[in-house]
């Protein structure tokens, strides 16, 4: 991940402010937040989704590692 440069305290405290970013050209629309340039992007519905890592294999690895937490924390009790 990259370090953020910027200051994000107010996206912190009070929540990212959300534009977009780019002309408009179809339903999928590009956002961006005015502070920190957070990106965020809607799907052909309408509901956001988050830019998340684009390598898959980091993506999965994650993945796992989600889910093996998830087992761990299930068999504890």
């Amino acid at each position: 991940m990259k370090p953020a440069i910027k200051n994000t305290l107010p996206c912190t405290v009070f929540g990212h402010n959300y534009v977009i970013s780019g002309l408009r050209q179809n339903n999928p629309v590009s956002l961006a937040c005015k502070e920190c340039g957070s990106p965020l992007n809607t799907d052909d519905n309408g509901n956001f989704t988050e830019n998340g890592i684009t390598n898959k294999a980091i993506q999965t690895t994650l993945r796992q590692l989600f889910h093996l937490r998830l087992k761990l924390s299930m068999y504890s009790y």
